[in-house]
């Protein structure tokens, strides 16, 4: 229905009860008629309030039905005017400053008046913008401060229910709270308020001697501000929100301008203002409402490409102005985008989900929205569980703390944004793939130094994806961010591995080495692997790495890459920065010798689960004698371990033969190898 509440209020006791009856009965569940309904209970009529509550049951089902409980009526009035006042604005409020002292309050103001005289100019708590509530006295200036919300900024000020004789505090030569301008300004001439504006008539009711009204303009709401005379220190204060302001017009009447807004509930009206001040008026608050739209629930339903035909046929007909139709169309178009907002995500995809998924327009939105191309990094500290288990859990603690103090700052300072952190793991996200890069070399290159002067060493892994994820809540999903914590898995301590995606954006700008195609649990598809090139400290940092994995016991197994053509339609990169290793290369490498910790001159991982070393039939042979050897000699670790490695060779045979890989089972395999050498070796 729509109906406002001013319109309500003129209507007789029986076009009321019908009304709310119409509302009981109706299946369209609109927000504006169970505020109607609401209001309707403020009424003095039982009846009336009567209807009213079985009309407002009709919406109990709604996300935003508010349930005020078993109270009597006059608690439940004061109850729903709170609402209103928080939820959308409406309703005149009384405010009051105990303890004035009106002669202190008077000699203030006329200090300030002199100074104003001396200086031009109004010392006071409001901006320049505002200067005429400066020029107020200090009792009305917290009565003003009292009704504003923290996170409010005042805007604007201007004289309403204007006359020449006002021209002079108009202007901020004397002050409104003077005696001079109580007898100009008088406002008890009025006999009736309501036939200017009904919100004035309540304004009215709760002010024994009205002097004047002023209009506010803050960052989210519209003021009326009625000052009562200066024996007092109070004022009658109707505020609305102004993310909820449908139209705003002007009307010239009597030689001066009414500004008039409408908004779900109601009209209010800015009454005879200078035209100068209603034109300014009208302006702002048509900018400053759209500013104030925020997302809400109620946004997700409404479709808001019909509601914009809908006003585009009204403009071709004539019957919208071009101003109104202009900030309309404006209004819409930033409601629709706080629909697919951060705010609402969650309601969004509950609201896809509610629809099977069959809107291409709506998901077409949602990708456009929170799609993007990023680039993910992943990192963590070599070894940390088993040296964290080792150590008091204070000085765990430490080492974190030291991790996170040198390496935070690096990649905050290359645009990176911290997702989350688990433990000695971090993830952190970039828009540009160069400086993801380059922070992970700096933060290498600092863990380098601070290895070289600390007993402590701290080494890590880092892994860099670049592809498009989902973004939500400063988090970021998709298969991109999978690929990434792959990418760590396989990385050496002390280096950094990047795909080829990423590697493709670098633009040869950085010197890589290609690894050649792994395959990686998750994908079906091996993928080309490259490790970023630091010539500064690189053959060092592999010796540091190397020493402190033989000391800590840490058992790296060198895992070539796989001995398999490249994914079909899959290409070579463009030319490197720097010399970059083939993968044949790679490969052949991989299949030397594998030389001790103690003695390798490069950095070693962990076994990579996801990645099956090259083992001969012969040496498959081989391993099957030697567990056949007596096991009655070896330690129980040892026996453990020839069982496992026992196992291992068999279900590399069996993958050598045809038969399907498990990811998961060779990471088992590595993990338990992992865990047991230390063991052996103690």
């Amino acid at each position: 229905m729509g109906v406002k509440f001013s319109v309500f209020n003129g209507m007789t006791r029986q076009n009321k009860i019908n009304a709310l009856m119409n509302i009981r009965k109706t299946e369209l569940k609109e927000r504006s008629d169970y505020y109607l309904a609401l209001y309707a209970m403020l009424d003095e009529d039982m009846q009336i309030v009567m209807a009213a509550k079985m009309a407002a049951s009709n919406f109990n089902k709604q996300s935003w039905f508010v349930d005020f409980g078993k109270i009597n009526s006059s608690e439940l009035k004061v109850k729903i005017a709170e609402f209103f006042r928080d939820s959308i604005g409406f309703g005149p409020q009384l405010f009051t400053i105990d303890d004035m002292v009106p002669n202190l309050i008077a000699q203030n103001l006329q200090k300030r008046q002199k100074r104003y005289e001396l200086m031009q100019e109004w010392d006071g708590p409001f901006p320049p913008t505002a200067r005429l509530l400066n020029t107020l006295r200090e009792d009305t200036q917290q009565v003003i401060q009292a009704a504003i919300k923290k996170d409010e900024k005042v805007e604007k000020c201007w004289i309403c229910l204007y006359n020449e004789g006002l021209q002079t505090f108009r202007e901020c030569q004397r002050s409104l709270d003077s005696n001079t301008a109580t007898t100009v300004v008088n406002l008890s001439r009025i006999l009736n308020p309501g036939q200017i504006s009904p919100a004035l008539e309540q304004m009215f009711s709760q002010i024994d001697r009205p002097i004047y009204l002023l209009a506010m303009l803050t960052s989210k709401r519209c003021f009326l501000v009625l000052r009562d005379e200066l024996r007092t220190s109070q004022a009658s204060i109707l505020a609305f929100n102004l993310q909820h302001v449908l139209s705003v017009q002007t009307i010239s009447e009597a030689g001066t301008v009414s500004v008039e807004i409408e908004t779900p509930q109601d009209i209010f009206r800015l009454p005879h203002m200078v035209a100068e001040d209603a034109y300014e008026a009208g302006n702002l608050i048509r900018e400053k409402s759209i500013e104030a739209i925020e997302s809400q629930e109620e946004f997700i339903e409404r479709d808001f490409e019909k509601e914009l035909k809908k006003l585009d046929m009204l403009f071709k007909a004539k019957a919208v102005k071009n101003s109104e139709y202009n900030f309309r169309k404006s209004r819409l178009q930033k409601m629709e985008l706080e629909k697919f907002s951060d705010a609402n995500i969650e309601l969004l995809l509950a609201k896809r989900f509610a629809d099977g998924g069959g809107n291409d327009q709506f998901d077409e939105q949602l990708i456009k929205k929170f799609t993007f191309e990023k680039t993910v990094m992943f990192t963590d500290i070599v070894g940390f569980s088993s040296k964290a288990s080792q150590k008091m859990l204070l000085d765990t603690m430490t080492l974190l703390a030291v991790h996170d103090k040198l390496l935070v700052p690096i990649f905050t300072k290359y645009d990176g944004t911290l997702i989350k952190k688990i433990g000695d793991a971090l993830m952190v996200r970039f828009d540009d793939p160069l400086r993801a890069c380059n922070a992970a070399r700096e933060m290498q290159a600092e863990l380098f130094t601070f290895n070289q002067r600390s007993n402590e060493k701290i080494f890590i892994r880092i892994g860099i994806n670049t592809g498009t994820v989902f973004v939500k809540n400063e988090d970021v999903f998709g298969e991109a961010v999978n690929i990434a914590a792959r990418m760590e898995n396989l990385a050496k301590p002390g280096r950094i591995f990047i795909t080829e995606t990423t590697y493709d954006k670098l633009s040869a700008k950085i010197p890589c080495s290609d690894l050649g195609y792994h395959q990686v649990k998750g994908k079906s598809e091996p993928l080309r692997v490259f490790s970023l090139q630091d010539n500064a400290n690189s053959e060092e940092m592999a010796k540091m790495a190397a020493q402190y994995m033989q000391e800590a016991g840490i058992q790296a197994v060198e895992q070539p890459p796989m001995e398999a053509q490249p994914p079909e339609g899959t290409h070579k990169p463009a030319k490197a920065a720097a010399p970059v290793a083939t993968s044949n290369q790679v490969s052949s490498a991989a299949r030397t010798p594998e030389p001790s910790a103690a003695t390798s001159s490069a950095p070693q991982a962990r076994p990579t689960a996801s990645v099956l070393p090259d083992i001969s039939d012969a040496a498959l042979s081989q391993s099957s004698a030697a567990a056949a050897v007596s096991t009655a000699t070896l330690t129980p670790h040892k026996q453990i371990l020839q069982s496992v490695d026992l196992a291992r060779n068999s279900y590399i045979a069996s993958v050598k033969q045809g038969k399907e890989r498990n990811p998961d089972l060779e990471d088992w395999f590595a993990r338990f190898e992992e865990y047991l050498r230390p063991k052996i070796e103690q």
